[in-house]
């Protein structure tokens, strides 16, 4: 069972405005696995790059871990400019991925050749763990091969309006289209955390990227061209365009849900129970806290939600380090839940979430661990003794804020989700709009559970019976129970809102499972699809260290030459 937590971070952590408001942290995915890199000392090399002037063939990197090979498999294709997009519907892009368990054979080459660029409609196995495609960020993509082909660096200041050369459209995994479904992944593989074969691919991506633009300024004046300043590289991501897909993914995974924000609690808890905050942790916080403000500060967006967003966290965070610059201490020492109290009572979630990673950032022995056991079972189960009467009293003690929804009123069930049939990708309709309803997907929650609670209280005469013997008589009540049964012992397994709601935003949904990924650099396009960045700041393979391998969170242009 959770331990006990600071007040503050209990009460609307899975609402939804609160999940569009976080942050990477040290338990980050992408975090995780860097340390994991270098901890194990896995290596990378490039065993092929046949790649024409243009750059466009093929590239392969392997990975050797202590336990296997795995290789990154890369095809670069001319695409013209009308073609490129980043919607799920497009079916041609720049360049084309997947992750493969083992050395690349001659066999493997051609039937990957054939598949792999065609994504969703080719054929897989599962030797494959990931499957991705990206596109150039054209404008920026162009200026860094213009730069480096006249031995020129261009400026991190250009890097920063863009923030990468190439953006994934798609990241997948976990058996999607053939690939090695995750239960098997865990057996077979070192990737026994989740996303971890996932983030490696991305950060492998990344260095392709640098690559690709170095080969190509390279072909087109041999003499005079550079490779990229180490800093200027270190500045750029890779970009990510995510849209409805990640939603659905927090309501079918309660119990994995759960687990990440529990080790999250986890941390924060035993930070706050055997840490005492001194002058010097607080210093270093300090630092932490402003270059957090600088990273706002630099963050570029045309979305004016995101702006308000990330101008209130600005202040919230100035507001934060004036008053810790005031704390006294006793006995050279104080606790952190003056300042943990300070942030729930004053500050908007964004900045609460800021302060939390940033404590979280100065104790690595605690953190770190914890984000090395992220995996959870996705079981759900009964409990056919429970009597009726029971499960009513739990369900008004745990969803109280889903019975209290009044679902008669339009805007309360206005969305449905479903799937599309061209490309099996989630997507949300309106239901007094658009025609589709019939074909919507179990994902309200909240409304699931209200139905029963009200099927429940006017049916009397079984709240003496059990379970198993009310689900005999009704068993198309048989998901919505067991789930609710099954989530007494995970707190954070429900997102505690109405995901029908006309008002809902399903960013808030993407932007918690990102932060948890480990992207940065938050771009909404629309309530329903954004823009992301992955590894910015991160040490590229050949540069990576104990001392720079989680130095990177928050990066500003600046943020290198303080090292």
């Amino acid at each position: 069972m959770l331990q006990k937590t600071p007040k503050f971070l209990n009460n609307s952590q899975m609402t939804l405005k609160h999940m569009g408001s976080r942050y990477p942290s040290r338990l980050s995915f992408s975090r995780s696995m860097l340390r994991t890199m270098l901890v194990e000392n896995w290596k990378i090399k490039k065993t092929k790059f046949d790649l024409d002037k243009n750059g466009y063939g093929t590239a392969i990197y392997e990975i050797n871990t202590p336990k296997n090979v795995y290789s990154l498999v890369c095809f670069s294709r001319f695409l013209n400019d009308k073609e490129r997009s980043d919607r799920v519907i497009a079916d041609k892009w720049d360049t084309a991925y997947t992750l493969h368990i083992g050395k690349i054979k001659k066999g493997d080459l051609q039937r990957l050749e054939t598949n792999v660029p065609l994504q969703e409609s080719g054929r897989n196995s599962p030797n494959e763990l990931i499957l991705s495609r990206a596109n150039k960020s054209v404008r920026l993509f162009k200026k860094v091969v213009e730069c480096l082909s006249t031995g020129t660096q261009p400026k991190i200041s250009e890097i920063n309006e863009v923030g990468y050369l190439m953006r994934t459209t798609a990241v997948y995994g976990s058996g999607k289209f053939g690939l090695s479904d995750f239960e098997r992944t865990k057996q077979a593989t070192i990737f026994n955390q989740p996303f971890r074969a996932e983030m490696l691919a991305v950060y492998i991506i990344r260095e392709f990227s640098v690559d690709l633009v170095e080969h190509i300024a390279h072909h087109i004046n041999p003499k005079k061209a550079v490779k990229l300043d180490k800093i200027i590289k270190q500045h750029l991501g890779i970009g990510n365009s995510t849209g409805l897909g990640m939603a659905p993914f927090i309501i079918k995974h309660p119990k994995l849900i759960h687990k990440w924000m529990y080790q999250f609690n986890l941390t924060i808890n035993k930070i706050c129970d055997s840490r005492n905050l001194t002058k010097e942790k607080l210093n270093k916080f300090i630092i932490l806290l402003k270059k957090a403000k600088s990273y706002l500060k630099e963050v570029k967006t045309i979305d004016n939600f995101q702006i308000k967003k990330n101008k209130d966290a600005f202040q919230d965070i100035e507001k934060t380090i004036s008053f810790c610059e005031k704390i006294k201490f006793k006995n050279n020492y104080t606790q952190w839940k003056k300042i943990i109290n300070f942030a729930s009572k004053n500050l908007n979630y964004d900045a609460q979430e800021i302060i939390n990673v940033q404590i979280i950032e100065l104790y690595p022995k605690i953190a770190d661990p914890l984000a090395d056991n992220m995996s959870n079972s996705d079981d759900l189960y009964l409990k056919t003794n429970q009597k009726i009467s029971s499960l009513i009293k739990f369900i008004e003690k745990n969803y109280e804020w889903a019975i209290k929804i009044n679902f008669s009123k339009k805007e309360n069930s206005y969305l449905f989700w479903y799937t599309s049939e061209e490309k099996l990708e989630p997507r949300l309709g309106e239901r007094y709009n658009e025609k589709g309803a019939e074909l919507e997907q179990p994902l309200g929650i909240a409304k699931m559970v209200k139905n029963l609670h009200n099927f429940l209280i006017n049916h009397k005469e079984m709240h003496t019976k059990t379970v198993a013997k009310f689900l005999l008589i009704y068993p198309e009540h048989r998901g919505i129970i067991r789930r609710i049964q099954t989530l007494s012992d995970y707190k954070f397994g429900e997102v505690k809102d109405n995901i029908l709601a006309k008002k809902t935003m399903p960013i808030d949904m993407l932007r918690f499972k990102l932060s948890f990924f480990g992207a940065s650099r938050y771009d909404p396009k629309s309530d329903r699809w954004l823009r992301v960045s992955f590894f910015a700041g991160a040490p590229f393979y050949k540069d990576l260290s104990i001392q720079n391998v989680d130095s990177w969170g928050f990066a500003t242009m600046n943020s290198y030459l303080l090292k």
